[in-house]
């Protein structure tokens, strides 16, 4: 993420201005482990570092490891809460957070991070998923289901067709509820969700695609047979990675994936009992209840004409 100049310029006045350069350092230490000031600065130990030339230095370094706005959401909860008990208000914090918003980007209040603003750009990680960081995130699986017969039965432009519409359909589904494609391919793709309440919106995304997939097999799909798919839904820990292929592995990818292939029917949606356990039961009342283990039910989401 490109921070401009004048952003960074105002970062570094801020810090100069609002602490001396021992707090600086253990501010900087706090985004960076053992960050020795002295060393990265060029001056000697028994040199005292003026402010400004402090600040200069630790923020150009947290812009080069990638974690300004990292930095900016701990300069707000100091500003805020205090930083190791003391009472330390931020000059120009205003200012810099506005500058933020005019470069596309949006402050999180649940999650206290800055992330993209969807009206202005869209990608993967949403402009905040830090490398090598484990966050809890929910993932919508689909799959069409014949993908290969389909392909060899139907001529190219038929199928190209149909699955731009079946991409659409799932983009429009998604984007309102600020979820992120991870990977798609010809027969399906992987959608991942990280603000709010992300189990019901995964899963609402979910039933949208559900519903919309029956309207279109009525009225558009130009297929003999009705376009089925397959979605499922879950939830977990996963490692966020600049790899694409990496991503993929993470145990609760591969667990929505477990799901939708084994234990989901055409044209329906099936959400794991790390999910359905999050909601109320009268939220449940349109859902199929199937026993998988003695201790795991899973839930699935269907439409079709009585």
């Amino acid at each position: 993420m490109k921070v401009q100049n004048s952003l960074i310029n105002l970062t570094i006045k801020a810090l100069s201005e609002s602490v001396d350069v021992n707090v600086m350092e253990h501010i900087a230490n706090d985004m960076i482990y053992g960050y020795n000031l002295h060393e990265r600065s060029g001056f000697r130990d028994s040199m005292a570092i003026p402010n400004r030339d402090a600040a200069s230095q630790i923020i150009n370094d947290i812009v080069k490891a990638g974690l300004y706005y990292s930095f900016i959401n701990l300069l707000i909860r100091i500003h805020t809460e205090g930083y190791k008990g003391r009472k330390i208000p931020v000059s120009y914090l205003k200012e810099i957070i506005r500058d933020i918003q005019k470069s596309g980007y949006i402050y999180d209040h649940e999650n206290k991070i800055f992330v993209e603003d969807p009206e202005v750009r869209r990608t993967r990680n949403w402009g905040a998923l830090l490398h090598g960081t484990e966050y809890y995130l929910a993932f919508l699986r689909l799959d069409i289901v014949g993908n290969s017969k389909l392909v060899r039965k139907y001529p190219e432009g038929v199928i190209k067709k149909t699955y731009s519409d079946l991409r659409k359909i799932v983009q429009t589904a998604i984007d309102k509820r600020n979820g992120r494609i991870w990977n798609w391919e010809g027969d399906g793709g992987m959608v991942a969700f990280y603000f709010a309440n992300k189990n019901l919106l995964s899963t609402y995304s979910g039933m949208e695609i559900i519903n919309e997939i029956f309207i279109y097999n009525l009225m558009e799909c130009k297929l003999d047979s009705p376009l089925e798919v397959r979605l499922a839904v879950h939830s977990g820990l996963c490692e966020y990675t600049e790899d694409a292929e990496e991503l993929m592995k993470s145990e609760p990818i591969k667990k929505v994936i477990e799901i939708e292939a084994k234990h989901t029917a055409p044209n329906s949606l099936t959400i794991s009992n790390t999910i359905a356990s999050s909601f109320e039961s009268s939220f449940l009342s349109g859902f199929n209840i199937e026993q998988i283990e003695p201790h795991i039910k899973y839930c699935t989401y269907s439409v079709g004409l009585e």
